[in-house]
């Protein structure tokens, strides 16, 4: 009968955990969402920004209606960024507006930066562990695979999909040598050592 009573207690106990999680989630969410509203330039209706994520450049971005947010999202919005109605962002999505500058002052990088905003059209898919660059253009309807890079455009109704990595633009040689000759390196967040 003792073992009866415990499991009995166990299961309540559980329970309760269970619902008293799923109502501190959901409270986390909306407190969440009602703070990203007030300092959003725009949002659209039924925007759900689900768990925990990293967005900053509040006031760059922009989000239509019915658009879907998961986890762990990283958005850089400084450079300005635009993502259209019923547009669906899986887990873990990278989203960068603004890149270091790598022809600045210090190797590899220095403390400026170059901004470039990212447009996402709407009815976009973008799966899981997608980064998506500073500059890119995604087109209406667009579905982007998971884990893939995205920079540049991506034309309407295009699945896109990870390729094989490729060199897509070299560095200045004089500049980067003028540099290294100088020792003129960046060290945290590319500040001048």
């Amino acid at each position: 009968m003792k073992k009866l009573i415990d499991y009995i207690l166990a299961a309540i106990g559980l329970i309760l955990y269970l619902i008293s999680e799923k109502i501190f989630n959901h409270c986390i969410r909306k407190f969440h969402n009602n703070r990203l509203q007030r300092r959003l330039k725009t949002i659209g209706n039924g925007c759900i920004i689900h768990g925990e994520s990293n967005i900053t450049g509040l006031e760059k971005i922009e989000i239509g209606n019915n658009v879907q947010i998961n986890t762990n999202a990283l958005i850089r919005g400084e450079g300005g960024l635009v993502i259209g109605d019923n547009t669906h962002i899986a887990r873990n999505v990278v989203i960068y507006t603004h890149n270091h500058n790598y022809e600045g002052m210090a190797l590899p990088y220095d403390n400026t930066f170059r901004f470039r905003p990212v447009i996402i059209e709407k009815n976009v898919w973008i799966g899981v562990n997608v980064t998506v660059l500073p500059g890119a253009h995604i087109g209406e309807g667009a579905i982007i695979g998971a884990g893939s890079v995205v920079g540049g455009k991506v034309d309407s109704l295009a699945i896109y999909g990870a390729s094989e990595g490729r060199v897509i633009k070299y560095r200045d040689k004089n500049h980067y040598n003028l540099l290294e000759e100088k020792k003129s390196y960046g060290g945290p967040n590319g500040n001048l050592l």
